[in-house]
């Protein structure tokens, strides 16, 4: 969880950024030595991994957090649901309460479940914010593999995306599209924010580079030169609910507007970013944990703040978790952003080609 302690550790900012870096310096290795292990065994097969009858697209990163997997997830369901096959996420859910499989459907629409919190304690704040805002079905378990099994029990799919995949390792996969952004190659958990060293980038098909890009394409150039893509997330609109029903505003609605930003995100700088560029005045920020869990004190802390400003403006995300909560009619909104990827088009030909092999192979294998 990325607190503003840890950055000044993972920054080595100060005297106690830099003391604690060191004190925590044994901990990275060990992790970075069963990392190391963790990977020798898929490589050389004594661990395994299992396939699904249905091609498999992971997007996922090296770090924690704030490359913008979920909306390149959201981007590319999306994008592959306009050229006619039937899209299913799976996810792990994180940060969820429930424990066995569930699959949601993005037909349902906003349910009790919904307005009352319950379906986001049970499925995790992504998941519900797929299906609920952006239609999409989704599949979410713990082990991935059940996930699909369950998902394709149910339906049929022509391709299924791995959310935040590149670690796990134990689904098969027929692409690993993996994002790289701001944080540049560096220590390892818990010294710093990387889950793997970046060598393991070598196991990837392409890269959606979201931030430092000239950095990491030198560093793609160097290593052989895979295909490599720029992305940045762009502002949409704002979002509202009420009742069951979801309502949009222009960007413009922020202009001279009073606002509290309130963030339950790794990296909220671009939510602050975009009110400043339609010159918004943001009064306050109240800032959570990643995947916070909001509670009535949270609640009343919000409202204190907000009796003076015209808008209480946050992320997809976290409105799905307020919005149990009372709050005047058109006053909570959510920022609404989308994935633009350059030369999109040079992608999608990666990963639908990708998708036709897995068909080839089986039509193989039958015959």
């Amino acid at each position: 969880m990325k607190t503003p302690g840890i950055q000044r550790v993972w920054q080595r900012t100060g005297t106690s950024g830099k003391l604690l870096w060191v004190l925590l310096l044994p901990a990275s290795w060990a992790y970075r030595f069963g990392v190391a292990v963790r990977n020798l065994l898929y490589q050389w097969r004594c661990a395994r991994a299992n396939a699904l009858d249905c091609p498999v697209i992971s997007i996922g990163n090296l770090s924690v957090g704030g490359t913008g997997k979920t909306p390149a997830t959201i981007w590319l369901a999306q994008r592959l649901m306009e050229r006619g096959l039937i899209v299913g996420i799976l996810s792990r859910g994180y940060k969820r309460k429930g424990s066995g499989p569930i699959i949601l459907s993005g037909d349902n629409g906003i349910s009790s479940a919904t307005l009352d919190g319950s379906e986001t304690l049970a499925a995790g704040d992504e998941p519900v914010m797929m299906a609920r805002i952006y239609g999409l079905t989704v599949s979410i378990a713990k082990n991935r593999y059940r996930a699909g099994l369950e998902l394709l029990a149910k339906k049929n799919m022509d391709v299924l995306i791995l959310d935040d995949g590149f670690q796990h390792r134990k689904l098969k996969r027929n692409f690993d599209l993996v994002l790289l952004g701001e944080d540049v190659p560096g220590s390892l958990l818990p010294c710093g924010p990387f889950r793997e060293p970046v060598r393991s980038l070598r196991r990837a098909d392409s890269f959606l580079i979201t931030g430092a890009f000239e950095r990491w394409q030198r560093w793609i150039e160097a290593d052989g030169g895979r295909p490599s893509f720029q992305a940045m997330l762009q502002p949409q609109a704002l979002i509202g609910f009420e009742s069951d029903r979801r309502k949009e505003y222009p960007l413009t609605l922020l202009y001279r507007s009073k606002i509290l930003a309130v963030a339950g995100v790794a990296k909220p700088a671009n939510l602050y970013q975009t009110i400043h560029e339609y010159d918004g005045e943001i009064v306050d920020t109240l800032e959570y944990p990643d995947h916070h869990e909001y509670s009535a004190a949270d609640w009343q802390q919000i409202n204190r703040i907000a009796r003076d400003v015209d808008l209480i403006v946050t992320t997809e995300k976290d409105i799905l978790k307020l919005m149990r909560f009372p709050f005047a009619r058109g006053k909570l909104l959510a920022l609404r952003v989308s994935m633009a990827v350059a030369q999109e088009q040079a992608l999608l030909d990666l990963v639908i080609g990708a998708i036709r092999d897995h068909g080839h192979h089986q039509d193989e294998s039958r015959t």
